[in-house]
């Protein structure tokens, strides 16, 4: 097929996770981070910008604040080196607003994907226009409003808002409707102004403005932040190694082989649905070559301590949740939001009960990790 074909048939959807691409000729989802260049496809490199020589192949720095069990990342702000002593939205508590020499930790709107994270429009980022160059290559602008406040009834009724900056990279004749920030790659985002205000909204140019550390929300360690892999074992030795977990029998795996992951109602993750109970119990006694078992590999999955629900108690359940995470500073969409939940309170999993609206099966399980899991070799 020709350059000319191919460019025509570009995908419209992602395969990874299903949304609508942009216009033009993406080579990745913005929603998800997945490639979604056709494999035949070979496309002449992009010519990089050039970025500041501190950040090129530079880890963003760590902290561990107070309000996740994980190393947060330090991605911009008014503060050159890390400190564990920066003070997250919600988590002031003295009467007297912070001064000038407290660091204080904002959270930019980013949902974790693989290597980084991405920033949409209209989900906490709008766009600032663009700036392009002669040799066909253009900057993309965009910001986004977060705010600082202490806990309920500290620091004065004050709030620090403040907007910060990022950009995304592209060639001539395309568009973006967000950006991806690779940690490792990309500068750090900028504080382009902050500002106190009062109760009533008033802004209060007097008050000294404290130190700002520009934060990533929590990213929570999922399927492809591990480098684990899914190990293949027999049917006793599998049956054997999922004892002592709350998953027993066989299960399929609705993700592509090898196991990828897949965007759920409880963030990143990797679905099994039950082997059907006859089904299951002729596979350990009657070889699959006499009868027919159905397509699909069969996986072990071991989850020591999962968070079970129904379906529908979710979907309120994210409310809340998302509502806990807005008050410590985080307004996170419901992805994010239920990984950080669920990583918080220590569970390694999730099991649905009537699942049938979604998945057309009563019940269904959430491996974080392929480790999770093991397939079965089959006789």
């Amino acid at each position: 097929m020709s350059d000319e074909a191919q460019l025509a048939n570009w995908p419209k959807f992602c395969h990874h996770c299903g949304v609508p691409l942009p216009l033009g000729h993406p080579r990745f989802c913005i929603e998800c981070g997945g490639d979604v260049t056709p494999h035949d496809m070979v496309l002449p490199a992009l010519v990089p910008v050039p970025s500041p020589p501190h950040s090129k192949g530079q880890p963003a720095p760590t902290v561990r604040l107070g309000n996740a069990g994980v190393e947060q990342s330090v991605i911009g702000g008014t503060v050159r080196l890390p400190t564990s002593g920066a003070i997250p939205p919600g988590l002031w508590v003295l009467d007297e607003p912070p001064g000038s020499d407290v660091v204080l930790a904002l959270y930019a709107p980013l949902r974790a994907v693989t290597g980084g994270w991405s920033g949409l429009i209209g989900k906490g980022w709008r766009a600032d226009g663009r700036q392009d160059h002669p040799d066909g290559r253009a900057i993309f602008r965009f910001s986004a409003t977060v705010e600082w406040f202490p806990a309920a009834g500290c620091g004065g009724g004050l709030r620090l808002r403040a907007r910060i900056g990022a950009e995304s990279r592209g060639r001539e004749g395309r568009e973006r409707r967000g950006f991806r920030y690779l940690a490792h790659d990309d500068a750090p985002m900028t504080l382009q102004e902050s500002v106190w205000v009062g109760s009533d909204g008033t802004v209060r140019p007097a008050i000294p403005i404290p130190q700002i550390q520009i934060m990533a929300p929590p990213r929570i360690p999922r399927v492809s932040d591990y480098d684990d892999h899914v190990p293949s074992m027999s049917e006793s030795e599998a049956e054997l190694w999922a004892k002592g977990g709350q998953t027993t029998g066989l299960y399929y795996v609705n993700a592509t082989i090898p196991l990828s992951q897949e965007h759920t109602p409880v963030g990143r993750g990797i679905t099994l649905t039950p082997v059907g109970m006859i089904e299951s119990r002729l596979h350990g006694v009657i070889p699959s070559g006499i009868i027919n078992f159905g397509a699909g590999e069969r996986y072990r999955v071991r989850l020591l301590r999962p968070y079970i629900c129904d379906l529908a108690a979710w979907t309120r359940q994210i409310t809340q949740i998302r509502a806990e995470a807005h008050n410590l500073g985080m307004a996170m969409e419901s992805e994010p939001a239920a990984e950080w939940w669920l990583d918080r309170n220590g569970y390694d999993g999730v099991i649905f009960t009537r699942a049938q609206s979604r998945y057309r099966t009563e019940r269904v399980v959430i491996a974080f990790r392929r480790s999770q899991i093991v397939h079965v070799i089959r006789k």
